[in-house]
């Protein structure tokens, strides 16, 4: 604990809106150097075409999102990856990193910002098999769209919430990822 990276540990949150009180606490200190998380949490071995996930999450109030946001989840291909970030807006984003398909998928013109220091509930949804990929947030579609296309089946899922890029940013103040309750299932 007490890392200059970061660190997870199990906390106490009441308000937990399934397994209260504990949850995971992902701790983000302060001057805590941009690309890097404070823990990886994962499950591997998936070897499916279509996966969906749905967890609680709730930020920290103020949350020190910087220039490049910070990552929240990760689905891992064998030559790729997918990740969820809270981006400045407020908003969810998905950035898919495949060959030929570096480009993010923004959610949808009407897609609720994320209110900081709340618990909400996350749902993501890709299958390679059609091109699917979906988010929301607290039950409501955050992100659609049917562009999405990779060789590799995906075999890793993994909370590894990233601060930022890597431009050397430091972090203002001590800020925290809050986890609670995570469903997975794979095709």
């Amino acid at each position: 604990m007490n890392s200059p990276r970061g660190w997870l540990q199990l906390a106490s949150d009441p308000a937990a809106p399934i397994s209260a009180p504990h949850v995971y606490d992902f701790v983000y200190p302060q001057g805590m150097v941009e690309g890097n998380a404070p823990a990886t949490v994962y499950f591997g071995g998936l070897r499916t075409r279509a996966i969906y996930v749905a967890f609680w999450w709730k930020t920290s109030v103020p949350f020190d999102r910087g220039p490049s946001g910070n990552k929240i989840a990760f689905m891992f291909n064998g030559n790729g990856q997918l990740f969820m970030t809270l981006l400045p807006d407020g908003r969810l984003h998905v950035l898919p990193e495949y060959p030929g398909d570096f480009k993010w998928r923004d959610p949808l013109p009407n897609a609720a910002a994320v209110t900081l220091g709340a618990w909400h509930l996350v749902e993501w949804f890709a299958d390679l098999s059609d091109g699917t990929l979906q988010w929301w947030l607290d039950g409501a579609l955050n992100g659609s769209h049917r562009d999405l296309s990779n060789r590799s089946d995906f075999d890793e899922f993994q909370f590894s919430p990233t601060w930022g890029g890597n431009t050397g940013n430091r972090k203002r103040q001590t800020d925290h990822y809050w986890f609670d309750h995570v469903h997975l299932s794979v095709q």
